[in-house]
C-alpha cells in the first residue's frame, strides 16, 4: 500500500462538520458520505460530531429554570451596577 497516497481523508475530515451542519451542497455530502462509509477512522468521526452535535442540539432547546441567571449572578458576586469606579 502506498502511504504517501491521499485516499480523501484530509478533504472528508475537514468537511465532516460542515455536512452535519448541513452546510455542504448535495454533490459534497455525497463525496463526504460516500468516504465515510469506506473509511472507518472517517465513518467514527461523523458518528462522533453527528452524536455530539444531536446532543448539544438537544440541550439548547431546553429552557432554564426563571430566575437561574439572577442566581449565577447573585453566587458570582457581580454587581449589575456598571457605574465608573471613583
Amino acid at each position: 500500500m502506498d502511504m504517501n497516497r491521499d485516499c480523501g481523508c484530509a478533504s472528508a475530515f475537514g468537511r465532516i462538520e460542515a455536512l452535519v451542519d448541513g452546510q455542504l451542497d448535495p454533490i459534497e455530502s455525497d463525496e463526504v458520505r460516500r468516504h465515510c462509509s469506506a473509511c472507518e477512522s472517517c465513518a467514527s468521526e461523523l458518528d462522533v460530531v453527528e452524536t455530539l452535535t444531536s446532543r448539544f442540539r438537544a440541550a439548547l432547546a431546553e429552557q432554564p429554570p426563571p430566575g437561574l441567571r439572577e442566581s449565577i449572578f447573585a453566587n458570582l458576586k457581580i454587581s449589575t451596577d456598571f457605574r465608573a469606579p471613583n
